[in-house]
C-alpha cells in the first residue's frame, strides 16, 4: 500500500473562465446594447484607493512571520439587488440588473456574498468592463441555502479594475433573487506572485509536483487542493473516501484552518460556527513541469463547505464541500484512502501548497528522513 501524508498546513479575445461550477456562457447582455435600454444608465460604486505602501510593509512583515501572502485586500461594502444597480427591460419582457463596481489600481476583484439565493432560471454573471473576461453563469446550482435558510457565497476572480455584476430574470420568474454582497475584494497582486516571493521560499527539500519526485503519485495529487480565505492563500487539504466508496466531497484539513487571522481570528467549528461559505478551493494548482515559472497557472475551483468534524488538540478539520468538484469539467478528483492492513510501506511522499505556493512535494521513509 502507498503511504502518503499531506501536509495540512476580443482586441477582442473574449474569455469565459471555468475556475467554477457555472454554465460557462456569454452574459446575456451581451446580446443588446444596455444604455440604449433605459434612460438610466448602470449605477456604479467606485471603492477607496488602497494604501499600497501601507500593505506592502504589512505584507513585508507577513512574510518575514511566515504566514503566507496575500492576494487582495477587502473592503466592507453593502451592496445588494435592493439598495444598489439598475434594472433595464429587455423587448421581449425579461429584465436585467447591473451594477458596476471599480477598485483603482486593481488587478482583480472578486466577490464575497453575505446571502446568496437565485430561483431556478435566473442567472448570474460578472465580466470585466472590457468585457474580455467573464465568470457565469451561476444558477440556482450555486445556492448555499433554502429560501428561509439563506448562506453566504462567493464568486471567482474577475481580471480587471471595474466590473459588472449582472443578473438576468426572465420574465415570467417571480420570485426574486437575492444577492447581498457583503465584501469586495481588491486583488493588488496575482494569486501567483510575478515577484516570486513564495516561490523558493518552500525549502530546498520541496520541490513542484511535476518534478521525478512526484513520479508515481500522479493521481493523488489530485487530491489537494489550495483553500483561499478572504483573499489569502491560506491552508492546504484533501479529498477522503468513504468505506461506502461513494464519492462524497469530504476535505480533510487542519483545525487551525478554520480560524486565525486569514478568518480575523473568528473560530469556525463543526457545531456552533459550521458555515464556511467564504472558503473556495482551487484544483490542479501547479507547473506542469519541474521548474518554476512566472505564468499563472489556471485556476478552477469550488466554493463554499461545512465544518463536519474537527478537534483543536489533534489539529483535524473534516469538511464537506458545498460544491462537488465532480461537476467541474476541469476538475480530475481523486479520493484518498487508507485500509487496515499490516503494510505499512517503508515511505511516503507529502504534498501540499507550502505558504500558498503553488503545489509541492517531498518524499519521506519512516526513519524520518526527507
Amino acid at each position: 500500500m502507498k503511504n502518503i501524508l499531506f501536509v495540512l498546513a476580443l482586441n477582442l479575445i473574449f474569455l469565459v473562465s471555468n475556475a467554477q461550477i457555472s454554465t460557462h456562457e456569454l452574459p446575456v447582455s451581451f446580446k443588446y446594447d444596455i444604455d440604449k435600454l433605459s434612460e438610466t444608465s448602470v449605477s456604479s460604486k467606485k471603492l477607496p484607493y488602497l494604501d499600497f505602501q501601507k500593505l506592502d510593509k504589512e505584507d513585508l512583515q507577513d512574510e518575514k512571520n511566515g504566514i503566507p501572502p496575500r492576494f487582495g485586500y477587502r473592503q466592507k461594502v453593502d451592496y445588494s439587488i435592493n439598495n444598489s444597480g439598475t434594472w433595464h427591460t429587455l423587448p421581449n419582457g425579461d429584465k436585467i440588473w447591473c451594477l458596476n463596481i471599480a477598485c483603482p489600481g486593481a488587478l482583480s476583484i472578486n466577490l464575497l456574498y453575505s446571502k446568496f439565493w437565485l430561483p431556478e432560471r435566473g442567472k448570474l454573471f460578472i465580466y470585466s468592463n472590457d468585457k474580455k473576461h467573464a465568470i457565469g453563469a451561476f444558477t440556482s446550482i450555486n445556492n448555499k441555502g433554502s429560501k428561509e435558510n439563506i448562506l453566504g457565497f462567493a464568486t471567482g476572480l474577475v481580471y480587471s479594475d471595474k466590473i459588472t455584476v449582472e443578473y438576468y430574470q426572465p420574465k415570467n420568474i417571480e420570485e426574486q433573487a437575492i444577492i447581498s454582497i457583503d465584501y469586495v475584494v481588491h486583488g493588488y497582486r496575482y494569486i501567483n506572485l510575478p515577484e516570486n516571493r513564495s516561490l523558493g521560499n518552500s525549502g530546498d527539500c520541496q520541490v513542484n509536483v511535476n518534478c521525478p519526485e512526484g513520479n508515481g503519485w500522479n493521481n493523488e495529487k489530485k487530491a489537494i487542493a489550495l483553500i483561499l480565505v478572504n483573499g489569502n492563500r491560506y491552508c492546504t487539504g484533501s479529498l477522503v473516501n468513504t468505506t461506502a466508496n461513494d464519492l462524497r466531497p469530504l476535505f480533510l484539513t487542519a483545525d487551525h484552518c478554520l480560524g486565525g487571522w486569514g478568518n480575523d481570528y473568528i473560530k469556525y467549528d463543526a457545531v456552533t460556527n459550521p458555515n464556511l461559505n467564504h472558503y473556495s478551493f482551487y484544483w490542479h494548482y501547479e507547473h506542469h513541469a519541474c521548474s518554476n515559472s512566472s505564468t499563472e497557472p489556471p485556476i478552477y475551483s469550488t466554493v463554499g463547505a461545512t465544518v463536519v468534524a474537527n478537534n483543536s488538540t489533534s489539529d483535524f478539520a473534516l469538511l464537506r464541500l458545498t460544491e462537488n468538484p465532480l461537476y467541474n469539467p476541469n476538475i480530475t478528483p481523486y479520493y484518498l484512502g487508507w485500509d487496515r492492513s499490516s503494510n505499512s510501506g517503508t515511505g511516503g511522499i507529502g504534498i501540499h501548497h507550502p505558504a500558498g505556493d503553488v503545489k509541492k512535494c517531498y518524499l519521506y521513509d519512516y526513519s524520518g528522513n526527507i
